[in-house]
């Protein structure tokens, strides 16, 4: 029979064990998401004129499904296709140098994880870049449902002209269907039913938007 001496050395033993398979069975079970994919925005920004600037956002998708911002995170580079026309800072800031060139590729890459993973923006440069002011709302959502989304739901708008992001004022024509909580950066709830108008206030013109949430 084992003396007590031998079943002490036997139950530490199993409890090293136990602990080295625990530790092997979590390492298993987790296991950090990878980055897969990144995309640029805007995706197709305008510099009509030299010395103009404009910031550019990378958000990285993972394995797992989720995303995140990388645009000045650990690993991630920025480069221009033609830097006498147009540069980029680490933190994505795009400037325009000249108007020699009517476009430039803008890449993102990022290397923290496995590999190295990329994503693009063009950048067109110049007079003869589309200078419309048409503001567009996003989301551009014209219908809701009570049923699915309910009282209390935020939407968070935005505005936009050729895909750059502006500052705007926004009211809705009927605060009781489409409620805004914050006129100044777009933040909104849908309050009940019925239908409003959506206006954003810019300093390139005016946007709007009719909604309608229903039962």
């Amino acid at each position: 029979m084992l003396n007590t001496k031998h079943k002490v050395k036997i139950g530490a033993a199993s409890a090293v064990l136990l602990l080295f398979a625990f530790v092997v069975g979590c390492n298993g079970f987790f296991v950090n998401p990878t980055l897969s994919s990144i995309s640029v925005t805007p995706s197709s920004p305008s510099l009509t004129a030299v010395g103009q600037t404009e910031q550019l956002t990378a958000t990285g998708t993972y394995s797992d499904g989720t995303t995140q911002n990388v645009t000045s995170s650990s690993g991630t580079a920025w480069s221009s296709s033609d830097a006498t026309t147009v540069t980029v800072t680490n933190q994505g800031l795009i400037k325009a140098i000249s108007t020699n060139s009517s476009s430039v590729t803008i890449t993102v890459t990022n290397t923290s994880s496995s590999g190295a993973v990329s994503g693009t923006a063009t950048v067109c440069v110049g007079s003869t870049c589309s200078t419309s002011s048409t503001v567009t709302i996003s989301p551009d959502t014209t219908s809701y449902s009570i049923s699915s989304t309910p009282a209390g739901t935020a939407i968070d708008y935005t505005a936009s002209v050729n895909g750059s992001t502006l500052t705007a004022t926004w009211t809705s024509s009927a605060p009781g269907v489409i409620t805004f909580t914050d006129s100044a950066t777009g933040t909104a709830e849908i309050a009940g039913q019925g239908t409003t108008t959506i206006t954003a206030s810019t300093s390139s013109g005016t946007g709007t938007l009719t909604v309608t949430v229903g039962p």
